[in-house]
C-alpha cells in the first residue's frame, strides 16, 4: 500500500517538473529574436493585424440636356471595384449597390451607393456599373431613352488605399441628346440618346454621414476642381488626330483617327456629329387603283446624331426600328493602349424609322450638307473635339 502512494506521489512530481520547464521554454522561446532559417531555428509564425479600410462609393453627376428637362432617372446595377490588394492578388468586388436615381438632383452634388470594406494599403484602380435604363421628362412628357453604351469600366486615378476613411467618386457627366424627325401627319416627334462620360477619383474629405447609403452632400470646391482637371488631362492624352466626312447621294462615310498620348488606357463609348442636316422623308401608301406610291420631302434640321462604337465600327443611333420597334440595342466601347492609334468609320444610309405599321413606315435619310462644317465630339472617359468639312467623293 505505501509503495503504491509512493508511485503515484513520485509520478505527479516528475509530471509538475516537466509543465515548468516547458513553460519555462516557451516563454524564452517567445522572448528571442527570429532566428534565420540558416541557423536552423524558427520562431512560430507572427501574422500582423491588417488594418481595415472602409471606402464610399459616390456619385455625382452634371448633365447636358436639352430645354424643358426636369427629370433624367437612371437605373443602375451591378456597381464593382476592381481591388488590388496588398499581397499582390486582385479581384472584382461587388459593392451591392443598385437602384434608381433623378441625376438631375446631383449637379454639384455626390450621392452615397455604397460603401464596403478593404485592406489598408491595397489599390482600387476600376470602376464597373450597368445602366438598365433610362427616362427623361421634358416638357412634362415622358420619354424612354437609350443610352450610347450599357455597361460602363471606368479608370479610377490614384486609387491607393491609404487611410481608414476614403471614398470613389464616379463622376457620370451624360449629354442628352434629342433626334428631331416628322411623324404621323406632318407632326414633329422626338427620339432621345444618352451619350455618358465617366471618370473617377479617390476622395479623402469624408465624413460619417457620408457612410450612410442614399445620403445626397454637396460636393467640395477641392475634389470639383480635381475632376475638372482630370477631363483636361484626359483631353490632352486622348487626342482626334484626322477626320474626314464624304457624301455621295444618301450614302455617309465618317472616318475618325484617334491617338492615345498618355500613359493609360482609355475607353471610349462613342462619339457624335453636330451640325445642319438634310433630312429626307420617304413613305410609301397604296394608291387608288395605282398599287403602292410614295411620297418625299426634304427639310433641313439643326441635329445632333450620335454614333455608337462597336470594335472599330460606328453605328448611328437614330430613333426606332420597324422590326423590333424599340431604340437600337447597344454596343460595346473601344479601348486604346498607350501609344496606340486607331481608327473608328462607318459608311452606309444614316435612316430613322418611325413605328407606323407595316409596309406604311416612313423612311427619313439623314446626310451631312456638302461644304457645312460639323463638330465630333468624343465621349468616354473623357472628351475631345474635332472639326470637319463634308465634302463630295
Amino acid at each position: 500500500m505505501y509503495q503504491k502512494w509512493t508511485f503515484k506521489y513520485g509520478s505527479a512530481a516528475i509530471i509538475a517538473a516537466i509543465a515548468v520547464i516547458a513553460l519555462s521554454l516557451f516563454a524564452n522561446l517567445s522572448n528571442m529574436p527570429n532566428m534565420s532559417k540558416k541557423s536552423g531555428m524558427t520562431n512560430t509564425p507572427s501574422f500582423p493585424k491588417v488594418e481595415a479600410a472602409t471606402l464610399a462609393v459616390l456619385l455625382t453627376d452634371p448633365p447636358t440636356v436639352p430645354a424643358g428637362t426636369t427629370q433624367l432617372n437612371l437605373t443602375y446595377t451591378d456597381v464593382s471595384l476592381h481591388v488590388i490588394y496588398p499581397n499582390g492578388t486582385d479581384k472584382w468586388v461587388s459593392v451591392g449597390a443598385s437602384g434608381t436615381v433623378n441625376l438631375f438632383s446631383l449637379v454639384n452634388m455626390t450621392q452615397t451607393l455604397a460603401t464596403i470594406t478593404i485592406p489598408v494599403n491595397s489599390t482600387v484602380d476600376k470602376v464597373k456599373f450597368t445602366i438598365e435604363n433610362v427616362t427623361a421628362v421634358i416638357n412634362k412628357q415622358t420619354y424612354n431613352v437609350t443610352s450610347l453604351s450599357d455597361t460602363f469600366v471606368v479608370k479610377i486615378l490614384n486609387g491607393k488605399v491609404n487611410q481608414t476613411l476614403l471614398g470613389v467618386l464616379i463622376d457620370f457627366n451624360p449629354t442628352l441628346v434629342q433626334i428631331q424627325a416628322l411623324g404621323e401627319n406632318d407632326t414633329t416627334v422626338y427620339y432621345y440618346v444618352l451619350v455618358p462620360s465617366a471618370k473617377a477619383i479617390i476622395i479623402h474629405e469624408l465624413t460619417a454621414a457620408h457612410l450612410k447609403v442614399g445620403t445626397i452632400i454637396q460636393i467640395g470646391e477641392n475634389n470639383r476642381v480635381r475632376l475638372v482637371r482630370v477631363t483636361e488631362d484626359f483631353s490632352r492624352n486622348l487626342t482626334i488626330v484626322s477626320a474626314s466626312l464624304t457624301v455621295n447621294g444618301n450614302i455617309t462615310s465618317l472616318s475618325v483617327t484617334l491617338k492615345n498620348e498618355g500613359d493609360i488606357t482609355f475607353r471610349v463609348f462613342g462619339l457624335t456629329l453636330h451640325g445642319k442636316f438634310n433630312t429626307t422623308m420617304k413613305w410609301f401608301f397604296r394608291g387608288s387603283g395605282h398599287g403602292w406610291q410614295y411620297k418625299c420631302k426634304v427639310r433641313v434640321y439643326p441635329q445632333t446624331i450620335p454614333f455608337k462604337v462597336n470594335d472599330t465600327s460606328l453605328i448611328p443611333l437614330c430613333g426606332n426600328f420597324p422590326e423590333k420597334g424599340k431604340l437600337f440595342k447597344p454596343f460595346s466601347s473601344v479601348t486604346i493602349e498607350p501609344g496606340e492609334t486607331v481608327t473608328l468609320n462607318f459608311t452606309g444610309v444614316i435612316a430613322l424609322y418611325t413605328g407606323w405599321k407595316h409596309n406604311e413606315y416612313p423612311l427619313f435619310t439623314v446626310t451631312p450638307i456638302i461644304d457645312n462644317e460639323y463638330t465630333i465630339r468624343l465621349m468616354g472617359e473623357g472628351f475631345h473635339s474635332y472639326t470637319v468639312t463634308a465634302t463630295s467623293p
